[in-house]
């Protein structure tokens, strides 16, 4: 199979394993939602999202090992990447132990002082601190074997893995309709089963699939200096994403009730879900931008981040775009109730989401060049000084809204800067990526939101059957508009002598 279609296939899988997944975390959200109550879940995600909080230098590794891992695979250094795989084993252990460790020691401080938590719900609190720890180690030690399986683009099994999680978290908030009481601490307990068993399921898949990258290999400081060095660096970027997610989730939790902090977890997950699709498409594509660029082959690495960075974008506002206009209609039928600001949240994460996705490919693209010092240290101040800001409005007394307009600014200020950099680290060209990739997007964007706004504002249309049809309207409306702006020439060529081709050979079939 060639390259090119390999990329296809592994997008595919990914983008139906994404869309499968999204569309049972929603249910299973509104099922959660309803049994938890909106405090407690808003509880729950402050919790684990402070936890999550102080474990991004772990986390922050995985795109390192499977860097490392793609890099010796484009070279034909298996011996190298037994080598990686085994160092990286023993570096996520360790950290994880480390860090599960010292947020052990500091769970006094931060369930009871950091965090404003009702006293009756303290020791639940506590509990739920306790069982998130274990789940998020579990989630560390898995990273390398995540990073083998996408290393060598088994994009199929990783598609089956996330649909197989997402049906265990379905399976157990439907357990949460039959428990009488204690329904946070048993869900954060199941939620733990569920990642356990995913665990073991990598661990067999990779030993069964990959036996030469376990055969061998040997403990390395020169090895484990390079990939800790390289996630270093690598890890401003996450620690100031996390900074900014889950330091505004805290905010949100000093100025305003566990409602409000509800509706930004509820909008996080829609952020998660354009943020899940945005990683499928590019983690299809992320493996050869690595081997390209280790095969010194310039121009195809080079295209392919062009390519990803259009399309990616393309495809997230082909979906988000009926959401933008239809937010209130699609959350209703999404959630029973929903929170106060829930639908504002949404608008302004899915804008922040939707200029952020330009940069995913961008950002493989510089990691696979590996100069990221200079690098992360300018984009990460920037991803970073949104906290503050937010902070600022909050104590001003504005309200939860404006936290996304300094997270709206910082994401077009790194799109550029993320852009210069791979510019200047390959041939890259700057100005011709902004002006036949960045501008035909975001100008056809506006097209068809200004166009689709007007058409739902003289419909209005009512009832799930009509809100679901003009949705879909909306969603062709910018299919429309993409082909004639965003695809070139060149590619609409190909796109033709591909539906051609492939309704010739239907036909001999039939």
């Amino acid at each position: 199979m060639s390259k090119n279609k390999l990329i296809v296939k592994n997008t595919l899988y990914l983008a139906i394993r994404t869309l499968l997944s999204l569309f049972i975390s929603f249910y299973t959200t509104r099922i959660v939602l309803h049994e938890l109550g909106v405090s407690d879940y808003g509880l729950f995600s402050v919790i684990y999202g402070t936890v999550a909080f102080f474990v991004f230098i772990v986390s922050a590794m995985n795109d390192s090992v499977q860097r490392f891992i793609s890099i010796n695979l484009g070279a034909d250094n298996y011996p190298a990447v037994s080598n990686t795989l085994k160092n990286s084993i023993l570096i996520y252990f360790s950290g994880g132990v480390f860090f599960c460790f010292f947020l052990l020691l500091i769970r006094n401080y931060v369930v009871g002082h950091l965090l404003t938590i009702d006293l009756n719900s303290l020791s639940t609190a506590k509990e739920v601190y306790i069982i998130a720890l274990f789940s998020i180690f579990i989630s560390i030690i898995q990273t390398p074997f995540n990073a083998l399986v996408l290393a060598h683009e088994k994009m199929s099994f990783y598609a089956y893995m996330a649909i197989f999680d997402s049906l265990s978290k379905l399976i157990v908030s439907f357990v949460l309709i039959v428990l009488p009481y204690n329904k946070l601490i048993i869900y954060s307990l199941l939620l733990l089963l569920s990642s356990f068993t995913s665990f073991c399921i990598y661990v067999l898949y990779c030993y069964k699939k990959f036996p030469l990258s376990f055969k061998g290999g040997v403990f390395s400081t020169k090895i484990i200096k390079d990939i800790t060095m390289f996630s270093f660096w690598n890890t401003f970027g996450n620690f100031a994403y996390v900074c900014r997610t889950q330091g505004i989730n805290i905010a949100i939790n000093i100025f305003f009730a566990t409602t409000v902090n509800a509706a930004y977890a509820l909008s996080a997950t829609i952020l998660n879900a354009i943020n899940s699709l945005t990683q499928s498409l590019v983690s299809a594509v992320r493996p050869q931008i690595f081997k390209s660029y280790a095969e010194m082959n310039e121009q195809r690495y080079l295209t392919l981040v062009t390519y990803c960075s259009k399309y990616t974008f393309s495809f997230l506002f082909l979906i988000s775009c009926p959401v933008l206009i239809c937010t209130k209609e699609l959350l209703s039928l999404w959630l029973v109730n929903i929170p106060p600001y829930t639908i504002g949240f949404v608008r302004l994460v899915i804008i922040v989401a939707l200029i952020d996705s330009f940069s995913s490919s961008i950002i493989a693209g510089v990691q696979a060049v590996g100069k990221i010092k200079v690098y992360q240290l300018t984009v990460s101040f920037f991803v970073f000084i949104s906290l503050p800001f937010a902070y600022l409005f909050f104590k001003l007394g504005l309200p939860p809204f404006s936290a996304y307009i300094p997270l709206i600014i910082t994401s077009l200020i790194n799109l550029f800067l993320r852009a210069y950099f791979l510019a200047r680290y390959t041939n890259f060209d700057f100005l011709i990526y902004f002006s036949r990739v960045v501008l035909p997007c975001i100008s056809t964007a506006v097209i068809t939101y200004a166009v689709s706004y007007y058409i739902n504002t003289m419909l209005s249309p009512q009832g799930v059957l009509l809100t679901l049809l003009a949705c879909s309207f909306y969603s062709l409306i910018f299919l429309f508009f993409a082909l004639v702006f965003v695809v070139s020439k060149p590619e609409k060529k190909i796109i033709s002598m591909t539906v051609i081709s492939k309704y010739h050979a239907y036909r001999i079939r039939k």
